[in-house]
C-alpha cells in the first residue's frame, strides 16, 4: 500500500529552549515548521507510512522543551496499488 500521511500539529515549548526544539524538529524527516512565535510553532509531519508519521509524533511529544504536542488535524490517503493495476 502507498499513500499520503499528514497531521498538522501545535507544539509548546519553554521560550529559553524554543531554539534547540526548533532545531530538533527539523532534524526529523517529514517535519516542516510553517509558523513560529514564541514557544509556540505550527507544524506538519507526513509520510508514506503512517506508522512512522505516529512514530515522529510520539518523538516529538519526548523532545527536552516541549512542554506541549497537540494534534489538531490528520488526513490519509491510502491507496492499494494492486487494485490500481488490475484496473
Amino acid at each position: 500500500m502507498t499513500g499520503f500521511n499528514i497531521c498538522g500539529m501545535v507544539v509548546r515549548s519553554t521560550d529559553n529552549r524554543a531554539d534547540d526544539v526548533r532545531a530538533s524538529l527539523l532534524a526529523i524527516p517529514g517535519v516542516e515548521i510553517h509558523s513560529a512565535e514564541t514557544g509556540r510553532m505550527v507544524v506538519t509531519v507526513e509520510d508514506e507510512s503512517y506508522s512512522k508519521v505516529a512514530d515522529n509524533i510520539n518523538s516529538i511529544q519526548y523532545i527536552d522543551g516541549v512542554v506541549s504536542a497537540s494534534l489538531v488535524y490528520q488526513y490519509s490517503d491510502q491507496q492499494d496499488t494492486q487494485q490500481e493495476s488490475e484496473q
